[in-house]
């Protein structure tokens, strides 16, 4: 039988993201495994999808080149029904990587909860995200008939007539988990976004000073305004300071005159029934330490928000790739008796290129993830040399 140029393409195409997979996932792991600083809960997700697109190169793609060159092939059975039950389910543990690693940034970001945020339910989720794809496509890999599909020209069994098992394993393990992962971010942005909004509300109210305005004269008063600050359109003045160590405050005086009456005298601003305001300032001897340590815990809390932020920006940039790679095939496979065979070629080799991506992803967006591989490539360099 003579093989078509799309063939030699498909080929070609399988082959360089074969290459480029196994190298990368196996980097991955060896980096997130071995450097101290990324062996943390957030990276642990990022191991488990490296060894499931692992798997699935060498399972899925390795087997596609052989049926691509010789079309004509029939595997052993056993070799057949391995394929067609190893690719959907390891097809659908990425779908359900991805739902987990959106539930974790979502506790993280959104939620207080310490329980959520635990090494207990991670480890059950990541656990889930293995078993339920397996468990799900086995009666169908059980029930039906492997062997090679003359659209996809490899084994698997969509033309089984048990719809049931189709049906379920669609809804549970391909359409549900990517449909929440996406929920997820879009709850993430909208809280991101309202947070962002309370701040910027919150700043543009906010007042540092405490304005004590009282009258010497007879019958005079004190009163203590929270909110009304001395008036902008007013020039403040400051005609004498005196610290006053029994209730750290400095007095400053104040004129509402305009500019131009600058040479006012200081003893007319002292006579009595004049307004006064009290500036409060904390006291000199305690100022230095308590402006320190502010600015140390802002710097602390501002350095984590920004991290925060970067795991959540590569997380979301990770879902957006596996959008872009995957979800042609989530969508084909409903639709796959009206999907000509060389869309489902071109659906399969994007679905194998999401696995050669996803450490080029880890490696442009972490700086930690990015030192870890140039350790790890010299490290190997310098052992060969």
């Amino acid at each position: 039988m003579v093989i078509s140029t799309g063939m030699y393409i498909a080929t070609i195409v399988t082959t360089v993201i074969i290459v480029v997979s196994i190298p990368g996932c196996l980097l991955t792991i060896v980096t997130i495994s071995t450097r101290p600083s990324l062996r943390n809960l957030v990276n642990v997700p990022l191991v488990s999808i490296s060894c499931a697109d692992l798997l699935f190169a060498i399972c899925g793609p390795a087997l596609w080149i052989y049926h691509y060159l010789h079309p004509q092939w029939e595997p052993p059975g056993a070799l057949c029904w391995f394929e067609a039950y190893t690719t959907p389910a390891l097809f659908a543990v990425s779908i359900g990587h991805m739902l987990c690693i959106a539930l974790q940034r979502y506790f993280n970001v959104c939620t207080y909860s310490t329980c959520l945020k635990s090494t207990r339910v991670l480890i059950a989720m990541l656990s889930l995200t293995w078993l339920l794809p397996f468990a799900f496509l086995l009666p169908l890999s059980v029930l039906s008939e492997t062997k090679v599909d003359p659209k996809t020209k490899r084994c698997g069994t969509a033309g089984s007539t048990y719809l049931w098992a189709k049906i379920i394993p669609a809804i549970f393990v391909y359409i549900t988990p990517y449909v929440a992962s996406f929920v997820c971010y879009a709850l993430i942005q909208m809280h991101v976004r309202k947070s962002m909004n309370r701040v910027k509300a919150h700043a543009g109210h906010h007042s540092n000073r405490l304005a004590v305005q009282f009258s010497s004269g007879k019958g005079g008063g004190v009163r203590v305004n929270l909110n009304d600050a001395v008036p902008s359109t007013s020039t403040v003045q400051t005609t004498h300071a005196s610290r006053n160590a029994d209730d750290g405050g400095v007095w400053m005086g104040y004129d509402r005159s305009s500019s131009s009456d600058d040479e006012q005298n200081v003893e007319e601003q002292n006579k009595p029934d004049k307004t006064k305001v009290f500036i409060l300032v904390a006291p000199a001897s305690d100022q230095p330490r308590t402006d320190n340590n502010q600015h140390a815990s802002q710097g602390s809390s501002s350095q984590s928000n920004a991290a925060e932020r970067q795991i959540t920006k590569m997380m979301m940039t990770l879902f957006a790739v596996f959008t872009a790679c995957c979800l042609p095939m989530i969508l084909m496979v409903l639709f796959y008796n009206k999907v000509p065979s060389e869309a489902l070629m071109v659906a399969s080799t994007l679905m194998a290129l999401n696995g050669a991506l996803n450490p080029i992803v880890y490696g442009l967006m972490n700086k930690n993830i990015r030192q870890g591989y140039k350790h790890i490539w010299n490290s190997i360099l310098n052992y060969v040399t």
